[in-house]
C-alpha cells in the first residue's frame, strides 16, 4: 500500500464529498479510490468514514485524521515543489470559497491579476452565500464577512466592510425620508437573512446608540438581490458599500441616515490552524490584503 496516495485519496474524497467525485477529480476509477481508503483504514486500525448509500460522513477519528493528513500532504507538496523549482514559481491547486456578492464585486477583477503573478497556481473558486465548513469543503481559504470563524480555524482581517443604508429616490419620494433610526419602524426594510441581529438594527452616532426593530417585504441571503430590490423602490436596505457603490455613484440609490453607523464588520480570510500553512495559501492571502486595502480605504490624494 502506498500510504501517501491512500491518504491523498481520503482527503480528496472528503473534499469532494463522495467516491465518484473524488475519482473524477483524481482521474482514476471509483473502485480504486474506495479500495485505497479501505486499505488506509485497515492500516491505521480505525474507521475514518461512515458510508451510506447516499452520503459519506467523517467519524470523530476521521475528522481528526483529515486535518493531520491535509497538513502532511500540504507540507509534502510544498517540499516537492521547492525541490523541483528552488525559489521558483508557486504551483498547485488552491481552493477558495467566498460569498457570491464579494466574489462578483471584488474577486472577479483580482483573480486575473493573481493569475498573471502566479500562472502555475490553479484557482478553484466556489461562490456561495451559505456558510460552508472549510474543512469538510476542502477549502484552503474561505472568505467570510461579519462571521466568526470556527475555533479550529484562523482568521486574518483583509479589509473593513463599511455598511451603508440606502434607498431609491422614488421610494423616498413616496414614503418620506427617515430622520432618526426610530423612523425606520414606519418604513419597508429589506433584510439580510444571515444577520445574527435578525430584524433588529443597531445604529450609532457618536456616543449615542439606538436599536430599532424593523419589518419589510423581503428577507434574502444575497446582497446583490437586496440592492436590486432597493433600486426598484421596494424599501430601505443596509448593505456593504462594495455592493452599492456603483448604484450610489449613478444616483440609482441614495444614502439614508448618513450620520448613523451600523456596527463595523470586516472581510476575513479563514484558513486551517495547521502548523504549516502552504506557501500558496499565504501568498494568496497576502495578495488580497494588498489589493483590498486601497480599494476599501477609498481614493487618496
Amino acid at each position: 500500500m502506498d500510504r501517501i496516495e491512500c491518504m491523498r485519496a481520503f482527503v480528496v474524497t472528503v473534499g469532494e464529498n463522495g467516491f465518484a467525485a473524488a475519482a473524477r477529480a483524481m482521474d482514476v476509477p471509483r473502485s480504486k479510490v474506495s479500495k485505497q481508503i479501505q486499505a488506509l483504514e485497515e492500516a491505521i486500525g480505525v474507521q475514518l468514514l461512515q458510508r451510506t448509500t447516499r452520503s459519506l460522513h467523517l467519524t470523530e477519528a476521521g475528522a481528526e485524521y483529515f486535518e493531520a493528513a491535509r497538513e502532511v500532504l500540504a507540507a509534502l507538496d510544498e517540499a516537492e515543489q521547492r525541490a523541483r523549482d528552488g525559489i521558483g514559481e508557486l504551483r498547485g491547486v488552491l481552493r477558495v470559497n467566498a460569498p457570491m456578492s464579494f466574489g462578483l464585486h471584488r474577486l472577479g477583477r483580482l483573480i486575473p491579476l493573481f493569475h498573471e503573478q502566479h500562472p502555475h497556481i490553479e484557482l478553484q473558486l466556489v461562490l456561495s452565500d451559505q456558510q460552508v465548513d472549510p474543512v469538510r469543503g476542502g477549502f484552503d481559504v474561505t472568505i467570510r464577512i461579519a462571521s466568526m470563524p470556527d475555533s479550529t480555524m484562523i482568521a486574518r482581517q483583509l479589509a473593513p466592510a463599511p455598511r451603508v443604508m440606502v434607498a431609491a429616490p422614488a421610494y423616498l419620494a413616496r414614503a418620506g425620508t427617515p430622520q432618526t433610526p426610530q423612523d425606520l419602524r414606519q418604513h419597508q426594510c429589506l433584510n439580510y437573512g444571515y444577520l445574527q441581529s435578525g430584524v433588529s438594527l443597531q445604529l450609532s452616532k457618536g456616543q449615542e446608540t439606538q436599536r430599532v426593530n424593523v419589518t419589510g417585504p423581503l428577507h434574502a441571503n444575497n446582497g446583490d438581490l437586496l440592492a436590486q430590490a432597493a433600486e426598484a423602490g421596494m424599501g430601505i436596505a443596509l448593505l456593504p458599500d462594495f455592493i452599492v457603490e456603483d448604484a450610489l455613484n449613478a444616483g440609482r440609490l441614495v444614502p439614508v441616515l448618513c450620520e448613523w453607523q451600523a456596527p463595523a464588520i470586516t472581510i476575513n480570510a479563514v484558513y486551517s490552524s495547521a502548523r504549516r500553512v502552504p506557501q500558496k495559501t499565504r501568498t494568496f492571502i497576502d495578495f488580497l490584503v494588498t489589493q483590498l486595502a486601497p480599494t476599501t480605504a477609498g481614493p487618496t490624494g
